[in-house]
């Protein structure tokens, strides 16, 4: 396939803001989660971070960023790194570069699931938020505020969510994934409705620091962030094995099991590093920066198909 918009390694400069550069001829893909891989504890980015993130682009890396964040969240993150890439955001669902604005890959749930599932889940007590359609909006899409529980109602205070009545609720059409936050025992058994509904979808969970409560992502079969990378990878004539993929949470268990490297932060949870080929520095102590200098930027080895 042919290789996308690049340009020169070396330092670049945007209107005063240093750029990542992007090489026409990668030498292979550095995707990092965001929170707690690129950002702190704290939610900033370590200088040493941005001056290793940008080192890398500058050694022949194509740098992205793979999340589970909204477009908007993801591209602000960008801008500030001064990351002119194409992104992977909603854990895999879409692909948007972040300077153009064109969707490279876009895969949403279709009316044929939302409508059977948001039936299936209100009948269970559940409060559904839909992501809405991502070209249609970015708005969070859900039922009547009398059926939020606690936990929802404290996640929606200060976000851009639109009210439906639940038949409307099911006949939005398209929606970008769909979550669900409730205890883990009224959430115990949402991944076996697939089966029971007759419909293909992907459940990922998270556990959140909150007692008793969860998160669960309902996401088209292919809205994983190591199928992204995949498609990502194929556009610059690269493969799997050539991606090295760093992150820190159950939703980057995929990427890290399939890229050619996957390298856990220090603070993931025992699955997900054990999922990894190598485990570095926690977040606290910028363990991503230490990574890309120690070991990404001195093997000179690893991903150089394409380098020469």
């Amino acid at each position: 396939m042919p290789v996308v918009r690049g340009r020169e390694t070396g330092p670049v400069e945007r209107e005063g803001q240093r750029v990542v550069p992007i090489p026409a001829r990668p030498r292979g893909i550095l995707a990092v989660d965001i929170a707690g891989t690129l950002l702190g504890p704290d939610g900033q980015m370590g200088e040493r971070t941005r001056r290793a993130v940008h080192a890398a682009g500058e050694a022949g890396w194509l740098v992205t960023l793979a999340t589970g964040r909204r477009w908007e969240s993801s591209k602000s993150v960008a801008d500030d790194l001064g990351l002119e890439a194409p992104l992977i955001v909603f854990n895999g669902a879409l692909i948007r570069d972040s300077v153009t604005g064109e969707i490279l890959l876009y895969n949403p749930l279709p009316h044929t699931v939302v409508e059977p599932l948001v039936g299936a889940l209100v009948a269970r007590g559940l409060q559904p938020i839909l992501y809405e359609d991502f070209e249609a909006g970015e708005f969070l899409l859900t039922g009547p505020a009398e059926f939020d529980n606690p936990a929802v109602t404290a996640w929606l205070a200060n976000m851009p969510v639109r009210r439906l009545p639940y038949d409307e609720l099911a006949q939005v059409g398209r929606a970008t994934r769909i979550l669900l936050e409730d205890s883990f025992e009224r959430l115990q058994g949402i991944e076996v409705l697939a089966g029971e509904l007759g419909l293909e979808y992907r459940t990922l969970f998270y556990a959140i620091e909150r007692d008793d409560v969860q998160v669960a992502e309902l996401l088209h079969p292919n809205g994983t962030k190591a199928a992204a990378l995949a498609a990502l990878a194929a556009r610059y004539g690269l493969t799997m094995a050539e991606v090295v993929a760093v992150g820190d949470g159950h939703n980057d268990v995929e990427m890290l099991e399939e890229a050619g490297l996957g390298v856990a932060m220090g603070q993931a949870p025992p699955e997900v590093r054990r999922r990894a080929a190598l485990t570095i520095g926690d977040h606290l102590d910028e363990g991503l920066a230490a990574f890309i200098e120690d070991k990404l930027l001195a093997n000179a080895e690893f991903g150089m198909r394409n380098a020469e």
